[in-house]
């Protein structure tokens, strides 16, 4: 398949799957193209759409298409990367990450069969070691936007970042909410509490699995192939000066 047809073949899934065609017939469609062509070379077909004018977050039914499709990525990534490089770390981060939205679902299910707030009850206390962690993502974030973002740009494929970057954007508002929730519970209204946490809890569980899942079959898998070997040496040492998560490994920092 050439690019020029991979991008037609793109356009027209994307056309589909934006004016609500998103049946299992559209969606096998598009899983069977993207098993057949790489991360990069779908980076690539995306980055044309864009420059072809195509909204990114248009991109986005397409980035969920690619999960499935994608999840060898994941598994030929971490044999690839070295433990201590940017990437690893960043993969050993995320499965942290998922282990407190799994505490945060878990937290949200637990709070919403209350009928009232009681101080005594360790919930409440780990609602507010969730939020602490959700928003120290934040260094996590700030080391993909500084160090690995620029340099995919630079590459020519900006597709992906824009989607990431924007999802960052998106994701903020509600840890804080999380936090300020698990702060001020003993002064709301207990109903308009659970119905707080409910929103912005499920936003996050949610849109976070997707990111990461995006991120760690996609993005990363673009940055391995676009990214050259001696620039990863530099992108460790800004890394270093940004800083690290309350959470990440002890084994990714002492390598």
């Amino acid at each position: 398949m050439t690019a020029a047809t991979r991008k037609e073949e793109l356009k027209n899934i994307l056309e589909k799957l934006n004016s609500g065609e998103a049946t299992e017939e559209v969606k096998k469609e598009a899983q069977e193209l993207i098993e057949s062509i790489s991360a990069k070379e779908l980076s690539e077909a995306e980055q044309e759409l864009i420059n072809d004018g195509l909204e990114e977050t248009e991109l986005r039914h397409l980035c969920t298409a690619h999960i499935e499709a994608m999840a060898e990525e994941l598994e030929k990534l971490k044999t690839d990367v070295p433990v201590g490089h940017p990437l690893s770390t960043l993969i050993a981060e995320h499965e942290e990450i998922l282990k407190i939205l799994d505490r945060l679902d878990e937290v949200n299910k637990e709070i919403q069969k209350l009928e009232e707030f009681d101080q005594d009850n360790p919930v409440f206390e780990e609602l507010k070691d969730i939020g602490s962690k959700l928003l120290d993502t934040e260094k996590h974030h700030t080391r993909e936007e500084e160090t690995i973002f620029p340099e995919v740009d630079k590459s020519g494929v900006t597709g992906p970042t824009r989607i990431m970057r924007m999802e960052h954007d998106d994701l903020w508002p509600h840890k804080e909410e999380i936090m300020n929730l698990a702060e001020n519970a003993a002064e709301m209204n207990f109903d308009r509490f659970k119905e707080e946490l409910k929103k912005h809890s499920e936003y996050i569980v949610i849109t976070l699995r997707d990111h990461i899942f995006k991120e760690n079959n996609i993005l990363y898998p673009t940055a391995k192939d676009v990214i050259e070997k001696n620039i990863w040496e530099e992108i460790k040492t800004q890394s270093d000066k940004i800083g690290y998560c309350s959470f990440t490994p002890e084994v990714e920092l002492d390598n």
